[in-house]
């Protein structure tokens, strides 16, 4: 469902090496890490810090994070946001590290065939009892277990589509909300 002209997709399976902890020569080894360091067109130039080169010289403009919007996705996101810190930190900073949130739920009011999309439990609930006090009382519900349970056409536009997606600039703040919230989880 991807715009070829301007949309490249790396495809990724299971979770990506916690860049954090790993060494740099395992770091600069890990297959995805590589792959995407490649097909972005910059690299670490000093494999300890994390230093990398030119990144105005880069192939893309920015990248789209995208995960099942489930907690294994969202612990992939925090991973690979964990890479972009330690190894990319200037895409990071400039902005061109994005996050897609995909639909959790998809609401369908029968008598109107109105959709809404949900990102929670806690949202889909809220949505439901919107309607519900709107007297819409015969709403259908479907959970999406990850991103193969999205159709094509909602998958372009609630993930892919500029216009429509649901996507936030990932910045080194949030990347460091993040380490405190997983550094201050107990193994």
């Amino acid at each position: 469902v991807r715009d070829a002209t301007r949309q490249a997709v790396l495809p990724m399976q299971g979770k990506p090496l916690n860049a954090l902890k790993a060494s740099g020569a395992r770091v600069a080894e890990y297959p995805l890490f590589k792959q995407l360091s490649d097909a972005l067109g910059v690299a670490p130039t000093d494999i300890e810090s994390g230093e990398v080169g030119d990144i105005t010289q880069r192939r893309f403009e920015r990248v789209m994070l995208l995960f099942d919007p489930d907690a294994d996705g969202i612990h992939s996101g925090v991973l690979m946001l964990m890479y972009f810190y330690r190894w990319m930190r200037p895409l990071l900073a400039a902005g061109a590290v994005w996050m897609v949130r995909p639909p959790l739920y998809v609401l369908t009011v029968t008598e109107n065939g109105n959709t809404l999309h949900a990102y929670s439990p806690d949202h889909a609930a809220r949505i439901l009892s919107e309607l519900k006090r709107r007297g819409h009382t015969n709403v259908q519900s479907h959970h999406h277990r990850g991103l193969a349970s999205i159709d094509a056409a909602l998958l372009a536009s609630s993930c892919l589509a500029p216009l429509t997606r649901k996507a936030d600039v990932m910045t080194v703040a949030d990347a460091e909300d993040a380490i405190q919230v997983f550094a201050s989880v107990p193994e």
